[in-house]
């Protein structure tokens, strides 16, 4: 039956093979948090390669591939269509992210398919293609790597550590060729090969991986005892309540509370979450008085707000910043989030995608790309990852909301810091797969770095994550309360760190040379 495979998907008609790689691209999705069933990833993949063998033409390929990619970010990013429904937007537009999205696993459909005749490695090539793929959606139109297929070891600290040499996107690319293993056992393969020395090979990778990070973690010093003590606080205020007016008064006196609470004499950080406080909390001297009084005197407390500068022309630019607030009230230091949400907080080609309204508008459609968060205009980006210096605390690299997904992008090159710190607002995401996503991804930026992360987020999951990764304390989904701890220790910069990118680079290089290798020789 396995070998009869190859030619009974190829006598499937192409709307059977789109579907077909629909269903296999939605189950991929199982994979990631909060499931973690990885082993599906060994159906998904080869299955994928199976559809790709059997496309009669390109086009075809580059569908199947398109098809894969929709019904697996249609299922992984449906917590979109949550923030899009507060937000008041059309349900239609929660499908215009699947469907970009799957523009890049149809190029890496393409890509396997124009040279796939070529290579004796079905698996390897593979794996190049999809690495390349998830590479680009990280990066084109300021990109979107969430979930990468990395992140399906998040459910072991163990299996992540290898982040820290080769970072998510070389994770990602051996991965996909662990996950591809299982086609050698159906249609063609190398002359000379055994049916079993694909999977083999994958099993030792999974084993090497595990024990590399097992030796890590074992390796791992004891905290020290003379660390900062941080609280994040988590109010669990609903996003359709956080921006009404009435509210205000509610939500500001909520996080006083909260940071009130006992033990906070012994806390040097206090941390709210993204437009915790919403409005312009900067010209708001009282305001900011009453914050810095919620701990002892030298106590910072850090929260996010909504900027507006005016420009000497009048204009005004608004920015999704946080802002840290020292004794006596006094601003110690602000931040505006440089990696903008498209269609959030901001509308990307604008003048692309103004031509198409007024076009839509022509033909009678009400269709309109517009951002859908609150406020007018759009926001404008800050000045990218900097180290801020902050009385009494190590320096710190901050990121608001889903700045922390981007691999290599969280601390500038020019300095190292010795701490991240993560607000964000996940009530968008709903309660189930989002936040427990978004958290997985920041987790892999502190192994990646090698820094420890304090993470408040307006309701779950704010924690404090060690320099492994791994979460220390933690307030889950719809929990109200507080996360104390002392902030782990940064460990000494890791590969990654130093070279980004780079290692990741490298081993493509090092597996396309493989590749080409292997066609050389069997053309001997």
């Amino acid at each position: 039956m396995m070998a009869g495979l190859p030619g009974w998907l190829a006598a499937r008609r192409p709307w059977q093979r789109f579907g077909l790689a629909f269903v296999l691209g939605a189950l991929a999705t199982a994979a990631f948090a909060p499931l973690y069933a990885v082993p599906v990833l060994l159906v998904s993949f080869p299955g994928l390669i199976l559809l790709l063998e059997a496309a009669p033409m390109k086009k075809g390929a580059f569908g199947i591939g398109w098809f894969f990619g929709f019904g697996h970010f249609l299922t992984g990013f449906y917590w979109v269509a949550n923030a899009l429904a507060i937000a008041g937007a059309p349900p239609a537009a929660a499908i215009a992210l699947p469907l970009g999205m799957a523009l890049y696993t149809g190029f890496a459909g393409l890509l396997f398919r124009v040279i796939g005749r070529l290579v004796p490695s079905r698996v390897l090539l593979f794996a190049l293609c999809w690495a390349l793929a998830e590479w680009l959606r990280g990066h084109v139109i300021t990109g979107f790597p969430w979930n990468l297929a990395a992140y399906a070891w998040a459910f072991s600290d163990a299996m992540s550590q290898f982040a820290s040499l080769a970072g998510a996107y070389g994770m990602t690319l051996i991965t996909a060729a662990i996950a591809a293993s299982p086609v050698v056992l159906v249609g063609r393969k190398p002359a000379g090969s055994s049916d079993f020395r694909g999977p083999i090979g994958a099993a030792f990778c999974v084993l090497a991986l595990f024990v590399f990070g097992a030796v890590r973690l074992a390796a791992a010093d004891p905290e020290p005892a003379d660390r900062p003590m941080v609280r994040a606080v988590q109010p669990d205020i609903a996003q359709d309540e956080k921006w009404l007016p009435q509210n205000f008064h509610r939500n500001f006196t909520d996080h006083l509370a909260l940071s009130e609470g006992p033990g906070n004499e012994a806390i040097d950080l206090f941390a709210w979450s993204e437009a915790a406080v919403p409005y312009q909390l900067d010209v708001d001297m009282p305001g900011r008085d009453r914050i810095a009084r919620v701990g002892r005197p030298g106590a910072v407390v850090v929260t996010g707000f909504p900027r507006v500068e005016v420009l000497p022309d009048g204009r005004m630019r608004y920015f999704n910043s946080m802002i840290f607030v020292g004794e006596g009230g006094k601003t110690l230091a602000t931040f505006d989030k440089a990696h903008l949400v498209p269609f959030g907080e901001y509308v990307p080609l604008k003048g692309l995608f103004r031509a198409l309204d007024s076009l839509f508008e022509v033909l009678g459609l009400e269709i309109r790309f517009d951002k859908v968060v609150e406020g007018g205009g759009d926001f404008a980006p800050g000045p990218g990852a900097r180290v801020i210096h902050l009385p009494g605390l190590p320096p710190v690299s901050p990121l608001i909301c889903y700045e922390v997904i981007f691999p290599g992008a969280v601390t500038p090159r020019a300095e190292r810091p010795d701490w991240l710190l993560n607000i964000t607002n996940d009530a968008w995401y709903g309660e189930w797969a989002g936040p427990r996503q978004h958290l997985a991804i920041a987790r892999y930026r502190s192994i990646e770095e090698g820094l420890p992360m304090l993470r408040a987020a307006g309701t779950g999951i704010s924690a404090i994550i060690d320099a492994h990764g791994r979460v220390i304390a933690d307030l889950g989904i719809g929990e109200r309360g507080i996360v104390d701890g002392r902030l782990p220790a940064p460990l000494a910069p890791t590969l990654y760190a130093r070279f980004g990118d780079s290692v990741f680079w490298v081993l493509m290089a090092g597996l396309a040379l493989l590749v080409l290798g292997m066609r050389l020789r069997n053309r001997q």
